[in-house]
């Protein structure tokens, strides 16, 4: 987008000239159900793995006693901090996970008690509407706070506030605003959690406990890494929805700031003028550009093909120079004939006024049997730029096309003659009674 500042997140329209706003990689986000592989696979990085194996092998040391229960309330929130640490990583476009060191340290320690008033809300919510109104009315609260318990999640790691995590209005505007997706969430936290449950029973049921706690805490600690993954992403994916904007964070880092690219807004211009056929505008806009870099390859060609294609042949005599010498440097002799030729045919005195510019056309256009036309674009070159150091160079270019190419071989011995008078210093003097013989003997020149 022109005028674009991703670092400022910042957005001009290039038609009427209003802020953007900015969406981040909203659009450009895979969808999270097509990448289970890569929630599954993402616990198995180190600080991840570190994490897991801390709380795995930590409460094989633990008794069961006080300190154990302090200790397995210790590593609860240390898991709850890190996993937190991972919805705000995962939502700001990281898809790596964040250092083991973010469960010790940095802003947001509170959440871990904040999550843990959350769970207790829910609990009475729960039993304040059996009080009220008995058990389907409880059962009905339990079946909504399950199925809000991942906006609530998502609200928390937003917000930062119990009671907007407990909010049901707020939860509602939150799973409206994902739409249809946030089911399908759901169904995949459901399949999570009936999958973790499923293997912690069949361990606790086929080994002993010293084996089965571990394996049953290390299960756990691993899909909460995925569970928050999720979460994250889900922020990530639908952050144009939810209010806020990131971009992809891993591939590279982006500079500190980022220097308005004019030219994207130029092309933006161009590309809107020509669709709403404001060709006018369009040429004013390649005018302007050339006027300030005259030497951009690209402008070029741009206005040839507007002015070729409206057949404005007074704006292409003015700006032919410039034009040819685009066609010179791409080595695109067609191109230059056919743009001289109906320049020719507009206005048959038209002239080139840069030598350099006539020697090189000369030279492509005899490789391409542009013959009539070379001696066209030479007319007079000796009393026009007499001083033109190749210009003996140019003229055995015509030599060759006389001679090889229109078989005129008396013309052709006229202009040997004047190089050889006129430029002494040449170094084709040594060779030019050669040239001279085979003409008159009407033979093929093989030079230069």
């Amino acid at each position: 987008m022109p005028d674009a500042n991703e670092s400022k997140q910042q957005g001009i329209c290039p038609k009427c000239s209003t802020n953007l706003r900015y969406q981040g990689a909203a659009n450009d986000v895979e969808p999270f159900w097509t990448r289970i592989g890569a929630f599954f696979a993402y616990p198995f990085a180190v600080d991840p793995m570190v994490l897991i194996a801390v709380c795995t092998f930590v409460p094989i040391f633990l008794g069961q006693n006080l300190f154990g229960l302090l200790g397995a309330f210790l590593l609860f929130c240390i898991l709850t901090k890190y996993v937190y640490s991972i919805v705000e990583h995962t939502s700001e476009g990281h898809m790596t996970p964040p250092t083991f060191a973010s469960a010790f340290t940095g802003d947001g320690m509170g959440i871990i008690f904040q999550q843990i008033g959350v769970f207790i809300l829910m609990g009475l919510i729960i039993v304040g509407a059996g009080h009220l109104g008995g058990p389907v009315l409880a059962v009905i609260v339990s079946g909504f706070l399950l199925l809000s318990f991942p906006a609530s999640v998502i609200i928390l790691a937003l917000e930062k506030n119990i009671a907007d995590a407990v909010n049901p209005l707020r939860q509602l505007a939150l799973m409206g605003a994902i739409g249809w997706p946030y089911m399908v969430l759901y169904a995949h936290l459901v399949l999570l959690f009936f999958a973790l449950s499923a293997v912690q029973d069949f361990v606790n049921q086929h080994f002993p406990l010293i084996i089965a706690n571990p394996i049953s805490g290390f299960l756990f600690s691993y899909f909460m890494v995925i569970i928050f993954h999720l979460l994250g992403y889900i922020l990530f994916q639908y952050q144009d929805k939810l209010g806020y904007a990131a971009d992809v964070q891993d591939d590279e880092p982006a500079p500190a700031s980022i220097a308005p690219n004019r030219s994207l807004r130029v092309d933006a211009d161009i590309d809107i003028n020509l669709k709403e056929g404001r060709y006018d505008a369009v040429l004013g806009i390649l005018e302007e550009q050339l006027k300030k870099n005259p030497n951009n390859i690209i402008r070029r060609e741009q206005l040839f093909k507007l002015l070729w294609a409206s057949h404005n042949l007074e704006k292409l005599s003015r700006y032919a120079q410039p034009i040819l010498r685009l066609f010179v440097s791409n080595n695109t002799p067609d191109k230059s004939a056919l743009l001289l030729k109906s320049l020719l045919k507009h206005n048959p005195d038209f002239q080139l006024q840069d030598p350099e510019l006539i020697f090189q056309l000369t030279q492509q256009l005899y490789h391409q049997g542009e013959y009539r036309l070379i001696l066209v674009i030479v007319k007079d070159m000796h009393k026009r730029f007499d001083d033109f150091d190749r210009l003996p160079d140019t003229y055995l270019v015509v030599v060759k096309t006389l001679a090889n190419g229109l078989q005129q071989w008396d013309k052709a011995a006229k202009y040997l003659m004047f190089v050889k008078q006129k430029f002494a210093d040449h170094p084709s003097q040594s060779k030019l009674p050669d040239y001279l013989a085979d003409v008159a003997a009407h033979r093929r020149l093989e030079f230069g």
